[in-house]
């Protein structure tokens, strides 16, 4: 039985001891609009009895929530379309690997970090936290009506 990891760089860094199956820098928007083209787990040699993790939407929250918002267009809305969007393609994901997994688990978005030179941002720190926050509640709301397990992480 083991641990899989899949997603941007928090599927690889800081995990011991799993098997990680990094995409690069991936947009949970882009897995969620493209499903089984971005990511499919069939691929990622995984048994029945393991475990998979996903881990996307921190680049979301970081660069790209805040210059879609406008008057009409609030950020509760697109976070919203990119998670319903985000579950839809694990659904996939899952009936098309046809694999009988211990944990379908979904690792929440990471706090946002102060404004780094080194990453890109959009939004002040205040609001990224907005959206990271927002994103987290939506993936726990989102979650009584499935059996996948959150990681969480306080902020």
């Amino acid at each position: 039985m083991y641990i899989h990891t899949t997603g941007d760089s928090h599927s690889i860094n800081g995990w011991e001891g799993v098997i990680t199956h990094h995409i690069g820098p991936t947009l949970c928007y882009s897995f969620g609009m493209q499903k089984l083209d971005r990511i499919d787990i069939s691929k990622f040699n995984i048994n029945d009895g393991d475990t998979i993790v996903f881990s996307l939407g921190e680049i979301d929250c970081r660069c790209h929530v805040h210059k879609y918002i406008t008057d009409v267009l609030k950020y509760e809305t697109i976070i919203d379309n990119i998670i319903y969007n985000y579950f839809e393609a694990i659904n996939i994901n899952l009936i098309n690997a046809n694999i009988k997994l211990n944990n379908i688990c979904i690792f929440n978005i990471v706090p946002p970090v102060q404004k780094d030179p080194d990453y890109p941002f959009l939004g002040t720190d205040e609001e990224r936290k907005t959206y990271v926050l927002y994103f987290n509640k939506k993936l726990y709301i989102f979650l009584t009506f499935m059996i996948i397990i959150v990681m969480k992480m306080d902020i």
